[in-house]
């Protein structure tokens, strides 16, 4: 029997492999009276031939037949204390995997990972497959199935940050809340788990007298030390805390830290299309992250201090930031110096 929370992280497909040939519905007993798997008729030639039909009827069978296996393990993790973001994400790799696999055979997940197909129909990076193989091994070691993981090295990326311009753009757009959210992830390079949901920022967070905000530590991060925030920033949280009535133990954002992100993606889209700019577009959410780290990188010229601002546990993680400090020609301006009231000031 599957759980409605758990019906919720996987999210069953209305329709599975082939559109229009096997379809889902609310009516099986043996699944909590959820999903069945039926034929439609072909109207067209054009439609898949009667062998495919029953291949894809089939796939989708063993697909509702590993549905109780995955539950298992989503209620393991649970159990173990890891976050719902970390549960929802093993829903969803080991949702794929199934679709296209059988999660028993090791050789058909291996292929299965290695040829996976996106849904824009370009193939997967490998530092995703890499993901899909790090889930399906904890999969494996839940159910006592020998099986050598696979390795991915990612692909080495670059960083680009959007410009100050953009970014205000998009805080002067957006609605009062979201706008606050925005703007205090362009200032504090916080992450949207440590703005909004059950460990983002409390009102106790926000300092008046220091035009700070302090942050808890999330996904294992080092701590951060208070953060400054313009007084502007300041002045409009301590108006919206006393609107809203929130009391210094009171979460300043409600609602799930996932719910940041889909907010902000359909502003952004919407915002775009208003504007006719596809580049707006392509801003996402921890972009504004990236800004405050390489703006602390250009003012500091110190990859250690920023580490400790961002709560990066490795310096490797700050030192991606650097190709974008390139001035004069690709050159970096780095100031040295024996005086001691300057040093502090560097520092």
């Amino acid at each position: 029997m599957l759980t409605a929370s758990f019906r919720a992280q996987l999210r069953v497909p209305r329709r599975l492999s082939v559109a229009g040939v096997v379809g889902f519905e609310p009516t099986t007993p043996n699944l909590g009276g959820w999903c069945s798997v039926r034929n439609e008729p072909r109207a067209t030639r054009n439609q898949p031939h009667e062998n495919s039909l029953v291949r894809t009827e089939l796939h989708a069978q063993r697909f509702i037949q590993q549905l109780p296996s995955i539950q298992t393990l989503l209620l393991h993790l649970e159990g173990k204390g890891r976050s719902k973001n970390t549960v929802r994400a093993y829903a969803k790799g080991l949702k794929a995997l199934a679709q296209r696999a059988d999660l028993n055979n090791t050789t058909e997940v291996e292929l299965a990972i290695a040829r996976f197909i996106k849904k824009n129909g370009r193939p997967a990076t490998n530092n995703y497959k890499g993901k899909l193989s790090q889930i399906y091994a904890v999969y494996c070691k839940r159910n006592k199935i020998e099986w050598e993981k696979a390795v991915y090295t990612p692909e080495p990326t670059t960083i680009q940050p959007p410009t100050r311009e953009k970014i205000q753009m998009l805080i002067a757009s957006a609605s009062r809340s979201l706008s606050l959210k925005l703007q205090i992830s362009m200032e504090t390079g916080l992450r949207p788990i440590e703005i909004q949901g059950q460990k983002g920022l409390q009102a106790s967070d926000v300092h008046p007298d220091q035009s700070t905000i302090t942050a808890r530590i999330t996904k294992g991060c080092n701590p951060r030390p208070p953060l400054k925030v313009t007084p502007e920033l300041i002045a409009r949280l301590q108006e919206y805390i006393r609107q809203s009535n929130l009391k210094p133990n009171d979460i300043l954002f409600a609602g799930e830290a996932m719910r940041y992100g889909e907010h902000y993606r359909r502003f952004r889209n919407n915002l775009a299309e208003k504007l006719n700019d596809q580049t707006i577009k392509t801003i996402r959410l921890y972009d504004l992250r990236h800004y405050y780290c390489t703006k602390q990188l250009l003012r500091t010229q110190n990859c250690e201090a920023v580490r400790i601002i961002m709560g990066h546990k490795k310096l490797d993680t700050t030192q991606k930031y650097l190709h974008l400090l390139g001035l004069n020609d690709g050159e970096l301006i780095v100031e040295g110096t024996s005086d001691k009231k300057r040093a502090k000031e560097l520092l």
